[in-house]
Parts: C-alpha cells; sequence; structure tokens
C-alpha cells in the first residue's frame, strides 16, 4: 500500500501537544475561514488546523513550544480491534465512495483518504481529505447497511473538520481534536463522535504570544476567563491520547480495501 507523504511547511514554532508528537501551524486568515466555516457547520465549534511533523520540544517563560523537525512524519494508525465479520461489506461500500469521489469533481492530486476506528465500534470510518491545503479538512463516512455514509452538520452537507487534510482523534474517549497556533494566536478545539454525528465539548483560545503577557485574553468556550481556568480546560484537552490520521493513502492504490 503506497501511504501519501506530505510535508507543510512550518513558518512559526508550535505549541507542544501531551500525548500526540505532532506540531501545529497555519496561516491566521486561513485560520478564522476556518473557524467561522465551522461555526456554521458545527453548530458554535471553532475548527483549526493540524500538521504533520515531528518536533522538538523547547522551553519559554510563558509555555512549552516545538521545533517542527524537516522531516514529514506519517499519521499514526488506530491500534482498535476490527469486526472481521463484517470487514468485505465495509471495505466494498468504502471502495464504492471512493472510486465516485475520484469522479467528482472535489477530486485532485493532492486528495487522500485513511480508515480510523474513531468510536471503537469494530467497523472503521472512512476519513477523505479533498486536498492538503490549510483550509482542507476531512469528510467522515461511517457503515451502514451495505453503504458509506457521510457525517453531516445541521445543513444536511457533510462534515469538513481539520486542516491540512489532517485531524486528531482519541479512539479511547471517541474525540476529535485539533490545536493551532500562529502569529500568538493558540486555539485548541475538541469534539466528540457519537451515534455517527460531533458534539461540542471544549474551546480554548490565548493570545499572549500577539499581545505579550500584560495583555493577555483567556477564553474557554468564547467566554473570558482567568489564567487559571485557562490552564485547567487547556491541559484537559492536552492530557488526552491524541493520534494524528488522514493523509495516510493515496487514491491510485485502493489494494487496502480488496
Amino acid at each position: 500500500m503506497r501511504k501519501a507523504l506530505f510535508i507543510t511547511v512550518l513558518t512559526t514554532v508550535s505549541l507542544g501537544l501531551v500525548g500526540c508528537k505532532v506540531s501545529k501551524t497555519a496561516n491566521s486568515n486561513a485560520m478564522n475561514h476556518i473557524i467561522n466555516t465551522a461555526s456554521t457547520m458545527l453548530k458554535v465549534d471553532d475548527v483549526t488546523t493540524s500538521a504533520n511533523s515531528a518536533i522538538t520540544t523547547v522551553k519559554t517563560d510563558t509555555a512549552t513550544v516545538s521545533v517542527p523537525s524537516t522531516e514529514a512524519a506519517m499519521p499514526m494508525k488506530n491500534a482498535s480491534t476490527v469486526d472481521k465479520d463484517n470487514t468485505a461489506d465495509w471495505k466494498a461500500a468504502y471502495k464504492n465512495t471512493l472510486t465516485d469521489f475520484m469522479n467528482s469533481e472535489n477530486y485532485g492530486d493532492m486528495s487522500t483518504w485513511d480508515i480510523q476506528d474513531i468510536d471503537n465500534d469494530g467497523t472503521p470510518e472512512l476519513l477523505i481529505s479533498e486536498a492538503q491545503a490549510h483550509i482542507e479538512g476531512v469528510m467522515f463516512y461511517y457503515y451502514e447497511n451495505g453503504n458509506a455514509v457521510p457525517v453531516l452538520n445541521d445543513n444536511r452537507e457533510p462534515v469538513r473538520y481539520g486542516a491540512y487534510g489532517g485531524v486528531f482523534i482519541c479512539p479511547g474517549e471517541n474525540l476529535i481534536g485539533i490545536e493551532d497556533v500562529k502569529q500568538g494566536l493558540h486555539y485548541s478545539v475538541m469534539h466528540k463522535y457519537e451515534n455517527h454525528g460531533l458534539s461540542f465539548v471544549q474551546r480554548t483560545f490565548e493570545d499572549s504570544g500577539a499581545v505579550g503577557k500584560e495583555n493577555v485574553t483567556y477564553k474557554v468556550n468564547d467566554d473570558v476567563v482567568s489564567e487559571v481556568e485557562y490552564n485547567n480546560a487547556y491541559n484537559e484537552f492536552g492530557s488526552k491520547n491524541w493520534i494524528a490520521v488522514g493523509n495516510q493513502y493515496t487514491f491510485d492504490d485502493l489494494s487496502f480495501l480488496e
């Protein structure tokens, strides 16, 4: 199986994430576009970005930061058990969906896909990444009654979550999340994936890197909070056993689904 290797040029250092050896970066204008789009698609949800790269941790006065390496890091695979009884069924359904996507106007040279059991039910979800640009997230499909069914938002449109075609998952708790830092603005967000939908869990924000420690604003779920309250919420995000997924396979080889 050919795996999709991609390198995202990181222009700033990124805040470290406990339990997930990746670093995150983004263009701030594109990041705001993602946040605004996600607020419409996922109710009140700020969704930012992730980029896959190995990291080296460095201490500063205000936070632990991570200097990205020049080597691309492949997303880790979910080690959850897959139900073998219906493997042929979901593989056939997902292969048909990937073939249909290849014949659509959304398919491009940088489109990729992945298979992950996000909710640990024994049947994995299909993840399709239209491209690897910052504003491109991941579309999720689940298997039901012989078909690959897209996860939809409130407008009955396929959810797109993440950026650079990637996203974090925490299969042990059925969580999906993203963390991003650029130009001194630091975001994190997570949702719970259950009943084939996404429900909002938490969002954090702080801007000390942009305005300085003396003028920093801390927010949790859009409410201005104290530094202690922010740290408690951010540490909750960082405590998750995040795995970076998406961008795992290219469309020129679907043999994994044979």
